[in-house]
């Protein structure tokens, strides 16, 4: 077994495992300067044994395409939020609550919002839709009076804002192992799309009947901001629905007539005619890029060059073949290396899947020959993939489920329960979907 692949694995465990411990602290180091810290010793410690790695090898699983659609995507959310758009998704939501959908159905619409949107970073559809998740939450809570219920429908929200920038096609993860996998782009959308539904579905049965995750009774003075941003929210300008629905009907377009441009050329034109539209300046358009997820990617691709500049994905490769050999099986490790994401939950998905996805993709391969099915690469991506986007909800250094129980007053830490058991049986189902339908 080579030493200095082995080493890649261990210091790349060890970074994220002190992160999640505290013994690395986010507040002087974050995760991904830790990261970027760690490719560099890597490269040191090849330079040391003889092995020279040069800047090619180091960036030579740095892809643009994804990078630039996120930015791209991120400029498009910018645009739309200076425009009104998501204000006006609210306001929306808010009228269909009191049509014969009742509250009821306009709560599976708000909590699958997120992935019915499908933004390049969960925090966008978040940061906007939390405090109409809250209302709704507490109104129902107040109706049916049980106070459960509001930590039911905003840690459900969560989750799936969380889990969205999986299938998203400006710069979601899906779209990375598509390309690395050599499968169209949106291969993975559908299958995971539906997963996600599950895993918050299947949150929000496990915080009402298992973990029964109580808010604080400060919740009631939610009831008088939430009212105030109602009002706010009132006064959308016409440009908000235009906006929105312009942003719907062509992402909607791209997937049913795919015109032979880049996505990233598409979301330019959505970006040029919302702020002719809506008269968005420059300095809003570029308050909505967040460089936390952009940074995460970069990270991310840069540890990958690293682990596959000192061979340690042949490392990592043949360590789960041995593991393999045990009653556990290949299908078992697998199991085990799709849910690794929500094992070690990183603040981004970002993180762990763009430093693991060729791992994941080499070890594909591997359980295809062994197993047979022509399925197994796109089995094992797609599952990776939703488990990865997921897992920042649970993440205890920097989740969005700490805007959740923040807002409700919760202990910190009690959403992850309850997320993580909907993001392994999503995964599973992902998973199982590709297995039996294909790309559908």
């Amino acid at each position: 077994m080579d030493l200095l692949g082995l080493t890649g694995l261990i210091i790349f465990f060890g970074v994220i495992v002190a992160s999640l411990r505290g013994w690395i602290r986010q507040d002087i180091l974050p995760i991904q300067s830790a990261l970027i810290l760690s490719s560099i010793v890597l490269v040191v410690l090849a330079f040391m044994s003889g092995n020279s790695v040069g800047v090619r090898e180091l960036m030579s699983n740095l892809y643009l395409h994804p990078i630039t659609a996120l930015i791209a995507g991120f400029l498009v959310a910018g645009a739309l939020e200076a425009a009104g758009a998501f204000r006006a998704a609210i306001h929306l939501l808010e009228r269909a609550s009191r049509t014969p959908v009742g509250m009821t159905g306009t709560v599976a619409l708000l909590v699958n919002t997120p992935t019915i949107l499908a933004m390049p970073c969960g925090r966008i559809m978040a940061a906007a839709l939390i405090p109409a998740a809250i209302l709704f939450g507490h109104n129902i809570a107040k109706a049916k009076k049980s106070p459960l219920l509001a930590s039911i429908i905003v840690f459900g929200f969560i989750v799936n804002a969380a889990a969205s920038c999986g299938p998203s096609p400006i710069g979601g993860i899906g779209m990375v192992g598509e390309g690395m996998g050599g499968y169209e782009l949106g291969s993975f959308g559908n299958a995971q799309q539906i997963a996600i539904m599950l895993i918050t579905a299947v949150t929000m049965l496990s915080t009402r009947f298992i973990y029964r995750i109580m808010p604080s009774e400060s919740l009631l003075n939610v009831e008088e901001e939430a009212e105030e941003k109602k009002e706010k929210t009132e006064k959308i300008p016409r440009s908000g629905y235009l906006a929105l629905g312009i942003f719907l009907l062509t992402i909607t377009s791209v997937f049913v007539l795919k015109p032979p441009v880049p996505i990233q050329t598409v979301l330019m034109l959505i970006v040029l005619v919302v702020m002719v539209i809506s008269e968005t300046s420059i300095q809003d358009l570029v308050a909505g890029v967040i460089l936390h997820p952009v940074m995460a990617m970069i990270s991310g691709f840069i540890m990958a060059g690293a682990l596959v500049a000192v061979g340690s994905f042949d490392v990592l490769i043949e360590l789960l073949e041995n593991v393999a050999l045990t009653p556990l099986g290949y299908v078992g490790v697998a199991v085990l290396l799709v849910n690794l994401p929500t094992i070690l939950p990183m603040p981004c998905g970002r993180i762990i899947g763009m430093a693991l996805i060729p791992g994941v993709l080499m070890f594909g391969t591997r359980l295809g020959d062994v197993t047979g099915s022509a399925f197994a690469v796109p089995i094992v991506l797609t599952a990776f993939i939703v488990n990865a986007a997921a897992s920042c909800g649970p993440s205890p250094i920097g989740g969005i489920g700490g805007i959740g129980e923040g807002n409700l007053g919760t202990a910190i830490g009690v959403s992850g329960r309850p997320q993580q058991v909907g993001i392994l049986v999503g995964t599973g189902f992902a998973a199982l979907t590709i297995s039996l339908l294909g790309f559908i």
